[in-house]
C-alpha cells in the first residue's frame, strides 16, 4: 500500500481544502517515492477511502516535516474533503501548511 504525503493546499472561503500538492513518499527513506503534483482534494479523499495513508507536511527551518495524518470529512450534502486527524494541536493545522497559489 503507498503512503502518501501533502506539502501544500488550497482552501476555498470556508476553510475547507479544494486541491493538493502531493506525491508518494518512501517511508523507510523518508523521501519523495515519485515528484508532487498538484491534484483536487478529491483525488485525496479517494486514496484515504482506499487505505492508503496521507500525512501532512509542515514547514520548518529544514524543510518540511511530516506530522498529521488526515482522515475524510463530508460536507455540503454528500461533497468531500480532508482534515487533520484528532484534536487541534498548536502550529499544526490545516491553516499552518504551506498554500498553493
Amino acid at each position: 500500500m503507498k503512503t502518501f504525503a501533502v506539502s501544500k493546499v488550497r482552501l476555498d472561503a470556508g476553510g475547507r481544502i479544494t486541491a493538493v500538492l502531493w506525491g508518494p513518499v518512501d517511508t523507510a527513506k523518508n523521501t519523495w517515492a515519485a515528484p508532487e503534483v498538484e491534484a483536487p482534494v478529491s483525488a485525496a479523499v479517494k486514496a484515504i477511502r482506499t487505505g492508503a495513508p496521507v500525512f501532512a507536511l509542515f514547514p520548518s527551518t529544514h524543510g518540511h516535516v511530516p506530522d498529521r495524518q488526515f482522515v475524510v470529512a463530508d460536507y455540503d450534502g454528500g461533497r468531500a474533503t480532508i482534515v487533520m486527524d484528532g484534536p487541534a494541536t498548536h502550529e499544526r493545522e490545516v491553516h499552518d501548511m504551506d498554500r498553493l497559489a
